[in-house]
């Protein structure tokens, strides 16, 4: 019985065996024939080589009710790999009475229009933009549009869709009483305060550059300034209304330009203490020195009234250091003197007197007088 039993076993063993290293060949067969015909699988879905999403979509009104929609070529398709290519863009639009428009509500989009993209520079496959699309609005209705791009196959995946609403405004109008005056590193500007659901956009341009919307500026108030300035700068500025949201505002005609240019309007500040006293040769006159706090101080004027006189008038030019001799002051004369800073700018801004000081000019000496002498013989 135990002879059997072995021989039993030995024989579903080998079976088993047999059957295993059968079905794996018939596995590696299959494999390989699948190999051979060149059946393979995408390496993740073609829906995920489709463009992303466009970038920076935006609205723009013009004067006239025309609306600008702009926009950038995405860089990634929707595995957020490298774009390889693109055929076109697409937009589509619904617009609906303003009354009746629900922003959160199913829209009834249609395709507006077909934009196809710029031949990329060398080296990129895809040309960034921007694109543009032009049309016109009815300022009584509210509009939604939406824009994607779309593979060379001519699909387009549905999270790529960007949307944007915009509200048609009518034209504000002019803006009144627009002004921009120079102050010290500082240009400030003032307005007729807009009406109610409008707001001032306020532009500048510097030499050879593009005009730019100051930020930070409160549109809906009368006034505001534009610190970004530099000192010898001569800008222009202009200013219009707009109507409506952030988002596609309805602009009025630009101001007429003003030219304004920056000067530093700030003196330095006076000097602290001044002492005149007698020397050889005149009156010597010290003060304290602003030079190290004074980076663009220019000098110092030295001023001198005379007993008698009501005025203080400027002796000479602009004295580098904090002294100065008085050469030309009489003998026997009281004089007074003040001292003031001045700075480098165009304006030569100049401080306010330091404290007077006064010196009395040492008198002529007096002939000393002989002695009267008798002759005693008379």
């Amino acid at each position: 019985m135990k002879t059997i039993f072995r021989r039993e076993t030995s024989r579903r063993v080998a079976g088993s065996a047999a059957q295993f290293f059968g079905l794996a060949g018939l596995i590696l067969s299959l494999g390989l024939y699948l190999v051979g015909c060149g059946v393979k699988t995408h390496p993740y879905p073609e829906s995920s080589s489709q463009p992303g999403p466009v970038r920076d979509l935006k609205p723009t009104l013009g004067e006239a009710g025309q609306l600008w929609l702009t926009w950038r070529a995405p860089l990634y398709n929707m595995a957020n790999r490298p774009l390889r290519t693109l055929d076109h863009f697409e937009v589509w639009g619904a617009d609906y009475p303003k009354k009746g428009f629900c922003e959160g509500c199913p829209v009834q989009y249609q395709k507006l229009a077909e934009v196809y993209p710029l031949a990329p520079p060398p080296g990129l496959t895809v040309a960034e933009g921007p694109y543009q699309w032009v049309t016109t609005i009815d300022p009584e209705r509210a509009y939604r549009f939406r824009v994607a791009g779309y593979s060379t196959r001519g699909a387009v995946n549905p999270d790529s869709w960007r949307e944007v609403t915009v509200y048609g405004q009518k034209n504000p109008g002019s803006l009144p009483r627009f002004a921009a005056v120079a102050e010290d590193l500082t240009v400030r500007l003032t307005w007729a305060k807009p009406g109610p659901g409008q707001r001032v956009e306020v532009q500048r341009r510097a030499p050879g550059q593009n005009w730019v919307t100051l930020a930070g500026l409160d549109g809906t108030s009368s006034a505001g300034a534009d610190l970004e300035v530099v000192y010898g700068t001569t800008y222009l500025y202009r200013a219009r209304l707009l109507a409506g949201a952030e988002e596609g505002s309805a602009p009025g005609p630009f101001s007429p330009e003003i030219q304004v240019l920056v000067e530093d309007t700030t003196p330095p500040r006076p000097v602290g203490f001044l002492d005149a006293a007698l020397a050889e040769g005149g009156v010597r006159l010290r003060w304290e020195s602003l030079a190290l706090e004074e980076t663009g101080l220019a000098g110092y004027r030295v001023y001198r009234r005379l007993e008698g006189e009501t005025t203080f008038r400027p002796l000479g030019g602009l004295t580098q250091g904090n002294t100065y001799l008085d050469s030309e002051v009489q003998p026997g004369q009281t004089a007074y003197y003040q001292v003031t800073a001045v700075d480098s700018s165009p304006r030569a801004n100049e401080s306010r007197p330091s404290p007077v000081a006064s010196a009395l000019a040492a008198p002529p000496e007096e002939e000393p007088t002989k002695p009267e002498v008798r002759d005693p013989g008379l």
